[in-house]
């Protein structure tokens, strides 16, 4: 057979060409998306408050006498001084910066079991199937010990597995084992007992080395390291999950920010142009608008990542994780 005969049919990439909207939205485009958007988030609110806006236009407007009106005028006035000096910037950057970055470490500090499943297939050796029934099991603690944990935390973690029986039907748990470790059911901070899959781990590994099945002292520090550094992780996302962000610093920056926008349905009403030395008079707030979608945006960011265990758009696939780690793992010590 000859060389053209072997070789792969190649299909001629036809590349698609570059149409007139891409050039004009470009990454403009992002702000047509609705999951996850700051539309999604902030409709209705934003069309609540317009409408009182405009209700007390109105009644500025139609339902006052023009003495009335002056002495409405002067509220308005008053209100726009007072409002503009709270300082709604600083609090809501950084309280955002705050959560931002507590959202982003608390999953930079989830464990991945790649490692220990590495350092196990490379330093476990031994013909049969012992060794690799021990491999499995250690990742299956491990995993084990990754649920129990942040089922804990997790809405979507907590309604696939709400009971230990849940867990038993996944095969990560066995009756004998589900004993040894409880219901799991306690809503104390420390009233679980998630560490206890990995300390049989450790008692595999011990077993293992005296078995001979892993003969390199530093192979057996290093996938007891592993081990430590999974417990960790989890140790430090639980303490996260526990010790949330100080509920007062909540309250003042929810606080300044509605009463920074409940004063401006006053302070930012466009007062009546009676001669032309007044001032512009519009009917709607547009620049009002813009300030809510930016300061609201801020704040229901910062909410909607206050929790990444949930539900919402923005919060952790953990079933998916959880699905990619026992495939994987199990993969690389098989």
């Amino acid at each position: 057979m000859s060389m053209m005969e072997e070789s792969p049919i190649i299909k001629k990439i036809i590349p698609r060409r570059t149409r007139f909207t891409d050039v004009l939205m470009g990454e403009g485009r992002v702000m047509c998306r609705w999951r996850s958007s700051l539309w999604k988030l902030l409709w209705a609110e934003l069309l609540i408050y317009t409408a009182v806006y405009m209700m007390i236009s109105l009644i500025y407007r139609l339902g006052l006498s023009e003495k009335q009106q002056l002495q409405f005028e002067e509220i308005i006035r008053w209100c726009g001084k007072q409002y503009t000096g709270l300082p709604l910037t600083f609090l809501l950057g950084f309280y955002v910066s705050l959560v931002v970055k507590r959202w982003w470490e608390q999953y930079c500090k989830l464990p991945w079991p790649d490692s220990i499943a590495t350092h196990l297939r490379g330093h476990v050796q031994g013909s049969g199937e012992k060794p690799v029934i021990m491999k499995r099991t250690i990742v299956r603690y491990c995993l084990l010990s990754y649920v129990l944990c942040i089922r804990r935390l997790s809405v979507r973690l907590r309604k696939r597995f709400p009971t230990m029986k849940d867990v038993m039907k996944t095969g990560l748990l066995r009756p004998d084992e589900a004993a040894r470790i409880g219901d799991e059911d306690s809503p104390e901070m420390y009233g679980s007992n998630w560490w206890m899959p990995l300390k049989w781990s450790t008692e595999l590994v011990f077993n293992a080395q005296k078995d001979g099945m892993i003969p390199s002292a530093p192979g057996y520090n290093g996938i007891l390291s592993q081990i430590s550094a999974f417990r960790s992780g989890l140790t430090s996302v639980a303490a996260y999950g526990h010790i949330p962000v100080p509920l007062v610093y909540t309250q003042v920056v929810t606080l300044a920010v509605y009463i920074y926008f409940t004063v401006a349905l006053i302070g930012e009403q466009w007062i009546i142009r009676r001669s032309p030395e007044d001032e512009l008079d519009m009917y709607y707030p547009i620049f009002m608008t813009v300030k809510f979608l930016f300061y609201f945006g801020w704040l229901r960011v910062a909410e909607t990542l206050y929790n990444p265990f949930g539900e919402d758009d923005d919060d952790f696939e953990l079933n998916e994780l959880v699905n990619r780690h026992f495939q994987v793992a199990m993969s690389i010590v098989t």
